[in-house]
């Protein structure tokens, strides 16, 4: 669903300080960094950092090693190819840095044409902690990519949180998921300098959500998940998809869904989105069965039911997605998605033990749904495009915020106690999920102890 507003002034003022920056570095730089390192595709024994630059002509080369020695090892930048980011033309590059041990602390270097695109600086990175251990936290955000200064806001809080990795729950980049809309250094609504500065620790790992669906490219580009997806038999590519009952043309989508381990738990990032406001047709594509005509249709279904039974004796497991089981924010809730026999109830008798959506521009927490089992949902849609307000209090909703509005909660006194992110911290059977809000004030904090299958509160 489109969820925009007219810009504000500050906003206007934002977007003409990083358009100058823009064209400063243009000027200044015959090679620089156009979008600042980050790390996708993480196990113990590698992780994929990407970057950007302002030259394709030759190759970058990454130089890595257990901090503080930053040096010993090294490898070549695989291109990913020339960007379209507005007017300007940028290079994306993704290197897999190999040989690694978990839970180690590393840094690392980046060079082009025998400069240091760093300028010095060795950020550094930890590796995943070994399997079957914990503690270790996570950060979930959703619909953030909006280009605000409350994104600015959550996503300064979310690092000041200082988690081991990112999961989002969809809708990375508003309004349509292209290369201009996550920008650069200079522009965007993602990798602005503003909101993506240098020294990015955590790996992420990206839901896809409606926003950008038509054309995921550099969504695939942006965010790759080779090792995780291969390792877990999943599947991150575009898809040739049609005859669906709300779609008898041929159109090419991606298929995003794979698994991974950290720690203890695993973790299932899902493909449950489709165009704009289709429900449906995420569940005939992705839900439903084989699909005469589709061969990827029902692929994700059945790859789920194999994966979870292969894990039945993980500590937790956790998955995420964009469209919401439930939600008080108007008619958000996905009927298609809810429910025993549908996607939650699959989920809820496999052993996974949370389920984080987004799609709603909502805070919500929901109670268990499914008989008999502990799993519970929660809504984070409040990363920074517009937050909207809870218009019903329905029985499955434990807590929920919305703009002017709420359930079971104070109503907020102005949109900032909304905007957030989830911090999630796992230590052993215990699984603490704590909201905060773009002001890092901390509120609805659940404990909950998957041993005894009961919340222990705040």
């Amino acid at each position: 669903m489109t969820k925009f507003r007219q810009r504000s002034k500050m906003e206007i003022k934002r977007s003409t300080s990083v358009c100058f920056v823009a064209l400063l570095l243009t000027v200044i730089c015959s090679a620089c960094i156009r979008r600042e390192p980050y790390f996708t595709d993480a196990v113990t024994t590698s992780e994929t950092l990407n970057f950007a630059t302002s030259k394709g002509s030759t190759t970058p080369v990454v130089t890595y090693g257990v901090a503080p020695r930053c040096a010993y090892l090294a490898t070549t930048a695989t291109p990913v190819g020339p960007i379209q980011v507005g007017s300007q033309t940028d290079y994306q590059w993704s290197a897999t840095l190999t040989r690694l041990a978990a839970d180690t602390t590393y840094c690392y270097s980046v060079f082009q044409d025998g400069a240091d695109q760093l300028g010095g600086q060795k950020p550094t990175f930890t590796t995943p902690v070994a399997a079957g251990s914990s503690p270790f936290s996570f950060a979930v955000i959703g619909d953030f990519g909006a280009g605000t200064p409350d994104e600015t806001d959550v996503l300064s809080k979310l690092r000041a949180s200082n988690p081991d990795f990112v999961v989002s729950v969809g809708d990375n980049a508003y309004p349509d998921g292209s290369q201009t809309d996550y920008g650069d250094v200079g522009q965007g609504n993602v990798f602005s300098s503003a909101d993506w500065p240098r020294g990015q620790r955590t790996p992420f790992f990206m839901a896809q959500g409606n926003h950008g669906f038509e054309d995921a490219t550099p969504y695939l580009q942006n965010f790759p998940q080779t090792n995780v997806t291969g390792a877990s038999g999943g599947r991150y590519q575009e898809d040739n998809y049609c005859c669906i009952g709300v779609m008898q043309q041929s159109n090419t989508f991606a298929s995003a869904w794979y698994a991974f381990d950290w720690g203890n738990s695993r973790f299932y990032v899902l493909e449950a989105a489709w165009l704009d406001g289709q429900y449906q047709g995420d569940f005939q594509a992705h839900w439903n069965g084989p699909v005469a005509g589709c061969a990827p249709c029902g692929a994700e279904l059945a790859w789920l039911r194999s994966d979870l039974a292969a894990h039945s004796s993980t500590v937790h497991k956790f998955a995420f997605f964009h469209y919401p089981l439930h939600s008080d924010d108007g008619n958000d809730s996905d009927s298609y998605l809810d429910g025993a026999s549908a996607l939650e109830g699959l989920l809820a008798t496999n052993g996974v033990h949370i389920v984080f959506n987004g799609h709603s521009h909502v805070y919500e927490r929901n109670i268990p749904q499914i008989p008999d089992t502990p799993m519970v949902s929660y809504i984070s849609g409040t990363g920074g495009a517009e937050v909207e307000p809870v218009t019903q209090c329905s029985a499955f909703d434990a807590y929920a915020l919305g703009s002017g509005s709420s359930c079971n909660a104070p109503v907020p006194m102005s949109d900032a106690q909304v905007y957030g992110f989830l911090q999630v911290t796992v230590n052993g059977t215990r699984v603490t999920v704590n909201p905060i809000n773009e002001q890092g004030a901390s509120f609805d904090a659940q404990t909950y102890d998957f041993a005894s299958l009961q919340p222990t509160g705040p």
